[in-house]
């Protein structure tokens, strides 16, 4: 049986994707909330240029991501494009929706 990477994985992966550039001067925390075969909770941190991938939870996130982890990794794998993934409603989101907007932009994203 081949062992899948873990959400946190996957998150580390998509942060090392991060662009500088399009951030500009963003500082945001968004909250990633992983459900099903893997409950998992994750921050990305976004700010003086860098983004980093923690664990847990965030007091005060800018966009919450609730999220299936078997979604997550399709997303990822590149199965399921991120903007099929909004329309077809495949996560929930709450927040700052200009953020999730830019997230393609921000990351190589699905």
């Amino acid at each position: 049986m081949n062992a899948q990477p873990s959400c946190e994985t996957l998150l580390q992966q998509l942060a090392q994707t991060f662009n500088r550039e399009a951030a500009g001067e963003l500082q945001a925390v968004i909250q990633f909330i992983f459900t099903g075969e893997e409950s998992a909770s994750c921050t990305l941190t976004i700010g003086g240029g860098k983004c980093i991938v923690q664990k847990g939870e965030a007091d005060f996130p800018r966009l919450t991501i609730r999220v299936d982890a078997g979604v997550w990794r399709e997303i990822m794998s590149g199965q399921l494009s991120w903007s099929e993934a909004m329309m077809q409603r495949k996560f929930v989101a709450t927040g700052n929706f200009p953020l999730l907007a830019r997230l393609p932009q921000l990351f190589k994203i699905g």
